[in-house]
């Protein structure tokens, strides 16, 4: 298994005392596997997100990266896991003055020391250079390479956040919500360039995602939680209507009885994106 977790939970401090935001997890991702997380606002998404690219550690229970216990790892050991997970933000995350070749050059900082890093943003190698341009042309954007981050538009800023994630050459490729600020044509487009990175399984994608149509069409598993809790871990086949209006209504709206079909179906009877907008 690529990851493992077992009754995994994560609990913050606050001013108002403990917040659990996740209680007791427990399924497997296989590697090679394409898995979505869905979800309502505050179900745990971002910290489930977070704990896969082991920026936080899980409170109780155990998370297994690659047979590795990721609470047991020591900080080279985990700098190591990190390099082996690429993340694709929702922010992109890129340096605004930095070109688009600079930005994508940065998906190797993971495996450079200080010495390499700061001879490699003046003078990196011809291969370095090779493998950022390959990258680049895998996205469509070779003729960007002088173009600053900041000069792109939306779109071309999301193709380059996964041209960074492709110099990384990661095994796993978590993306937090990686269609949110595309229109529909873009988001096709994002959406093949993704895909295409895991079609041969060799790597794993997880995504966060808001829209569910999306989610139904490109994922084979959809995760699905609510108030830190799995609540189902089926293939689209299983995601009826009613599961979703389960999923994303609030309590009070369940009691009056306020779920509609159209909440959950368009007119063609496929899941609507609108019960999953809000995060």
């Amino acid at each position: 298994m690529i990851y493992s977790l077992k009754q995994v939970s994560k609990v913050y401090n606050s001013r108002h005392g403990k917040v659990r935001a996740l209680d007791r997890l427990t399924f497997d991702v296989r590697p090679g596997e394409r898995v979505a997380l869905l979800g309502p606002s505050g179900a745990g998404k971002t910290t489930l997100f977070r704990l896969l690219n082991a920026t936080l550690r899980p409170t109780r229970g155990v998370l297994f990266f690659a047979g590795a216990d990721v609470g047991a790892l020591s900080r080279k050991e985990l700098r190591a896991a990190r390099r082996r997970i690429g993340t694709i933000y929702q922010q992109h995350q890129l340096v605004p003055s930095l070109t688009t070749l600079e930005n994508t050059l940065c998906g190797k900082l993971g495996s450079w020391s200080l010495l390499h890093t700061i001879r490699s943003v003046f003078q990196p190698s011809r291969n370095e250079i090779e493998q950022a341009m390959a990258a680049l042309e895998s996205v469509g954007l070779a003729e960007k390479r002088r173009a600053r981050a900041d000069e792109l538009s939306g779109g071309q800023q999301q193709r380059l956040a996964i041209a960074r994630v492709l110099m990384q050459d990661p095994q796993v490729i978590l993306a937090d919500e990686p269609f949110a600020s595309l229109d529909p044509a873009l988001t096709e487009t994002v959406a093949s360039l993704l895909l295409g990175l895991v079609h041969n399984g060799k790597r794993t994608l997880v995504a966060t995602l808001h829209d569910i149509d999306l989610a139904l069409r490109y994922f084979p598993r959809i995760i699905a939680l609510r108030d830190g809790s799995v609540v189902f871990d089926t293939t689209p086949r299983e995601v009826s209507r009613e599961v979703l209006a389960a999923l994303y209504v609030t309590e009070s709206a369940a009691a009056r009885g306020e779920i509609g079909d159209e909440r959950a179906r368009n007119e063609k009877g496929e899941p609507n994106c609108e019960p999953g907008c809000a995060r």
